[in-house]
């Protein structure tokens, strides 16, 4: 598999830094003794101190001693550090007499081989260990920018929303007057008309009411919102509408997100071919152990629809996720003559 461009990358930066540090010690070893580097010799001792460097800041680091199993980290330090102490000898005494004779540091006595193994050994672990620190606080510090970025996003979004509801807002008591006023004049003329005008004052009052309870309404004034919205149709359409209404359980003592299960019904109306006999709206509400199951299906209207950006839908689903976070399900079908919604809510 071919590495992403970040990882070449990365990979590239960790090459570089390797061999400008072993320019710099052979540099070092050149200019106050003289001394050339075995290009064999130095290859590979210099890969045997990358294992023990890469091995602890990628893996005994992060799996042990950031979840403080110190034990489980030391014995592993241990182990790392025998292990590479072995392929060192191996390398030392066995493989690098076989291919140069020109070595540095040739093997002479096991105690000064062992003590310049040791030296280096721990001395590349405590640099795994800066790069290790570094390379968190970095990550972390990545992190915290982040979550400041996402919450001066969520404070714009939010003094936004509050801005669009200053300037979309009506004065309640303005508007309800002026429904009951007209109601009134209405009655002695129209019975349909002044029952449209009560319905509308109903389903008005209802969306711009405050919410208490933690921003959720019983159920059943829910339920009475949808049933006020089929209403105020029905009148539009003199009654023609095909819908079928159904309540199976008890809607007392439950209490829901308001506003939720009306976009569902708006969708239909919106879209729904809703004056076939044979295939009516159908709008089912079950309650069962606090669990409510709602379900909306219509036939498709192939003529002209009502213009929609679907901006309901996305943010119903929104409030959903914050407010009911692994507690809902929502299935849509989409078929080609018929759309259903089916959406259950553990309340």
């Amino acid at each position: 598999m071919p590495l992403s461009p970040f990882k070449a990358k990365s990979v590239l930066i960790h090459l570089f830094i390797w061999l400008g540090y072993i320019g710099y010690e052979s540099a070092f070893l050149f200019i106050t003794s003289n001394i050339t580097i075995n290009f064999w010799e130095t290859g590979s001792y210099f890969a045997l101190i990358a294992l023990v460097f890469y091995a602890n800041s990628l893996f005994l680091l992060p799996y042990f001693f950031a979840r403080r199993a110190y034990v489980a980290y030391a014995a592993g330090v241990v182990v790392l550090l025998g292990f590479y102490g072995m392929l060192r000898y191996g390398v030392a005494v066995y493989l690098l007499p076989r291919i140069t004779d020109r070595l540095l540091s040739p093997y002479t006595t096991a105690m000064t081989f062992w003590m310049i193994t040791l030296y280096r050994g721990i001395y590349f672990l405590l640099l795994s260990f800066g790069y290790w620190f570094s390379r968190n606080a970095v990550r972390l510090e990545k992190q915290k920018r982040l979550n400041e970025e996402q919450l001066r996003t969520a404070e714009r979004s939010l003094m936004e929303a509050d801005l669009a509801f200053l300037k979309s807002q009506i004065n309640p008591h303005f508007l309800f007057n002026a429904l009951n006023f007209l109601y009134a004049q209405a009655y002695p003329h129209s019975e349909d008309t002044a029952k449209g005008i009560l319905l509308l004052s109903d389903i008005m009052r209802y969306a711009l009411k405050d919410d208490d309870n933690n921003g959720k309404v019983m159920l059943e004034k829910e339920v009475q919102h949808l049933q006020n919205y089929i209403a105020i149709n029905q009148l539009r359409f003199s009654n023609r509408l095909q819908i079928r209404f159904e309540i199976i359980g008890s809607l007392q003592f439950l209490m829901i997100l308001p506003l939720i299960l009306i976009t569902f019904v708006e969708n239909c109306f919106k879209h729904g071919e809703l004056n076939d006999p044979a295939a009516p709206l159908l709008i089912r509400i079950k309650t069962e152990n606090n669990r409510l199951h709602f379900l909306t299906s219509n036939k498709k209207r192939h003529g002209p629809k009502e213009k929609t950006t679907g901006i309901g839908l996305v943010n119903t689903q929104k409030r959903l996720d914050i407010v009911y976070p692994d507690r809902y399900a929502l299935i849509v079908t989409n078929e080609p003559e018929f759309y259903t919604c089916q959406l259950t809510i553990d309340l």
